[in-house]
């Protein structure tokens, strides 16, 4: 493994494979007890004979006593099964219902779906399953649907698969050229983060797998059926065939699908801790409405405890997926957690798709996350006028709760068939939801207070120390000082006080949810119009980061006419970078001759100007930060002030600062030279480690975050991935 991959963050799979082939089930009927004949009730008198009635007109024999009645014109059904129930010469009275065929797929390995349609089979436990027929019968999918799966790719030519392949429909197949301006050639059904190449064939197993649960073609006559019989898969493979891969490149395939319209993401894989890259990336599909979905893994312990991530980012778009057998009992190696796994779903021993035409069993919760996602796209398909809200709520409403799952998931055992029947309305309220408008920890050397905004006045006796929980960067709580309100703000606003913090790290401030508004009313921070509930906490968070100002004293250079100058800055101090800014002065006369990139020990090249300004003169105190509001790319010279460089710094993130760092700078044109007088690199860095040859003193700045569920990664990598953890921390 080389420095640069060391220095990055690895993820991978953690699925459990058991290639079991279980036996087949029969077509059922289905009975709807909703749904009945209103002019007649089937009864049985216990003597066996028929017997007159006052509310019947008509008697029919069925055969072995049983007798259906047609009712008198005034009578009601309701009515008519409680009279003969009343009667002690009857032994039942029942509607007579309505019996039809259920919706089966005529897939030959359909009954090998025990998390689908549970019979019994193979030692199951009939109906331990999502009631995908009941959903089946309202709707199979009308194809509309966007689902990405980041995984390991998917085998785009399986006959169960390649008729639901999503495929770019701006893009012309092999010409080389990025006919739609995404910024991607040849994006026909996806793209290969791995090899930064248009090739999405999965060469690992996984990805294919849960491709298939999601959304193999149903009643095709072939193999198996999905969730959505009906849906377009994009497949985004940032795994390799060893089923592993970086952090920043999981960041890119869920921005790519978030921009080419997908609507639900799975995300069945995990390692790592809390990135703040994924942590925006999953902020920015909330803010377009797309859901993530996540696996919660497979360590059988509790995400509430040991966070895992993806699947412990707690966002409102974030949904963690636990996985059930077919008992309906908690996978034994499932991952659980009251507070941040909502839903648990069949993931052990699941028939699906594999590469190569060919299909198998795996288990785990990276098999569990794919059955939610492809409720959630055949909801969504149902009710599309629906948010993602709306459509997360109809999933955890209808939940089957059990009691193998109580205080194990905040919910229960996914339910599609009730979800997609579920009715959205409005709560029925004299007043707005009582939530959390805002949250923020104060400004300075060190962290003291957060003041907190409601969106309404509250009963301020309901909000004290005893709702607040604040952990320190190393897990511990810290004692609350005082809640007080904040002067001639009407019982709105709050500082919470707690004793100076200056530990370097991420702290995390919870309110519970028994805070009541004026008018008596629970937090509703979800907004489902349910005041109270678990999902109704509110949580922020905040970093301490020590800024370090580091100067170049390779300087003083000339920078010669058309040829190339570097520059150098070593750092002998190991930390890791959550934030990176340069700073230039440089005479020249003609900015756009100039080409200047930063390159970082690890081989990152970010370009800071590529050809701007036209004639102008000099860069003089020139700061490049992502977060500037003026972009470099529409400035001209002379270049002072601060401003959006050509490609993000953000790259740098999560990487370790230590070794050489390179400013190129390239005179592409003849005529002109220049002179580099000074450059330096600010770093922001969550570690206290000390840096070579300058360091200004420490500023603290706060990175707003807003924590979420985690997602997990299934495969058997726990071994290799224990590896991959202690090359990267240097434990």
């Amino acid at each position: 493994m080389t420095g640069k991959q060391r220095s990055r963050i690895r993820l991978g799979l953690e699925y459990l494979e058991t290639r079991e082939q279980p036996s087949a089930s029969p077509t059922q009927l289905n009975i709807d007890t909703t749904s009945y004949d209103p002019d007649h009730v089937i009864v049985k008198w216990k003597d066996g004979l028929a017997h007159a009635s006052s509310i019947t007109t008509a008697s029919d024999a069925l055969g072995n006593g049983q007798f259906n009645l047609t009712l008198d014109a005034n009578v009601s059904v309701t009515t008519a099964v409680n009279y003969f129930k009343g009667l002690s010469t009857v032994e039942f009275a029942q509607p007579d219902y309505k019996v039809q065929i259920e919706n089966l797929p005529n897939d030959p390995s359909f009954g090998n779906l025990w998390g689908l349609n549970n019979t019994g089979q193979d030692g199951g436990t009939a109906n331990a399953d999502i009631n995908a027929p009941e959903a089946w019968n309202t709707n199979t999918g009308s194809g509309k649907m966007i689902v990405a799966v980041i995984d390991s790719g998917i085998d785009y030519t399986h006959p169960d698969l390649a008729a639901n392949m999503w495929k770019n429909p701006k893009e012309v197949a092999g010409n080389g050229k990025d006919d739609d301006g995404n910024g991607y050639k040849d994006d026909i059904y996806g793209w290969n983060f791995v090899n930064n190449t248009p090739n999405v064939m999965d060469d690992n197993g996984h990805g294919t797998h849960v491709a298939g649960i999601i959304g193999a073609v149903g009643d095709n006559g072939i193999g198996v059926a999905g969730v959505n019989w009906h849906v377009q898969l994009m497949a985004l493979k940032f795994l390799d065939k060893d089923g592993s891969g970086y952090m920043s490149n999981a960041v890119k395939a869920l921005n790519y699908a978030v921009a080419n319209g997908a609507k639900v993401v799975n995300n069945s894989y995990a390692g790592g801790g809390s990135d703040p890259a994924m942590q925006a990336a999953i902020a920015a599909a909330k803010a377009k409405g797309v859901i993530f979905v996540a696996a919660a893994g497979n360590d059988g312990t509790s995400d509430d405890i040991n966070p895992v991530y993806p699947a412990n980012y707690n966002s409102d778009n974030v949904v963690t997926v636990a996985a059930t057998d077919r008992n309906d009992k908690l996978a034994s190696y499932s991952n659980f957690g009251r507070n941040t796994v909502e839903i648990a779903a069949p993931g052990s021993n699941i028939y699906s798709t594999l590469p190569g035409n060919k299909y198998g069993v795996y288990s785990g919760t990276s098999m569990a996350a794919p059955e939610v996602t492809g409720a959630i796209a055949l909801v969504w398909d149902t009710h599309p006028t629906w948010t993602y809200s709306q459509v997360i709520n109809a999933i955890l409403k209808t939940a089957d709760i059990l009691p193998s799952l109580t205080g194990k998931v905040a919910t229960g055992r996914l339910d599609v068939g009730a979800a997609i029947n579920y009715s959205i309305s409005a709560p029925i309220t004299t007043i707005t939801p009582l939530t959390v408008s805002s949250a923020a920890f104060n400004d300075g050397s060190s962290l003291s207070s957060v003041r907190v905004t409601f969106n309404q006045t509250i009963d301020p006796t309901t909000f004290t120390a005893a709702d607040i929980t604040f952990l320190g960067p190393d897990g511990k709580a810290i004692a609350i000082k005082a809640v007080t309100a904040v002067s001639g703000m009407n019982n709105t606003q709050f500082d919470v006080t707690f004793a100076a913090q200056k530990t370097l790290g991420t702290y995390r401030l919870t309110l519970g949810t028994a805070i009541k508004s004026k008018a008596g009313k629970l937090l509703d921070q979800d907004g489902d119009g349910i005041a109270g509930e678990t999902t109704d906490g509110f949580t922020v968070s905040t970093s301490l980061a020590a800024s370090q100002l580091v100067t170049s004293t390779d300087v003083n250079k000339l920078i010669a006419d058309n040829a190339k100058t570097i520059s150098t800055i070593k750092i002998d101090g190991s930390f890791t970078i959550s934030d990176v800014n340069v700073q230039l002065n440089i005479t020249h006369p003609q900015d756009k001759d100039l080409k200047i990139s930063l390159l970082g020990p690890d081989g990152t090249r970010v370009y800071l100007i590529n050809q701007r300004g036209g004639t102008g003169a000099n860069l003089t105190n020139t700061v490049f930060d992502d977060d500037a509001s003026q972009k470099i790319t529409a400035a001209s010279a002379p270049f002072t002030g601060t401003y959006k460089p050509e490609t993000a710094l953000s790259q740098f993130k999560g990487k370790l600062a230590k070794g050489t760092w390179q400013l190129i700078i390239e005179d592409v044109n003849k005529g002109n030279s220049g002179r580099l007088n000074s450059w330096s690199l600010n770093f922001n860095s969550t570690s206290t480690a000390s840096v070579t040859p300058v360091i200004s003193s420490p500023v603290v700045t706060n990175q707003r975050k807003f924590l979420s569920p985690a997602p997990l990664l299934d495969a058997s990598f726990v071994q290799a991935e224990n590896q991959r953890k202690n090359q990267t921390t240097g434990t």
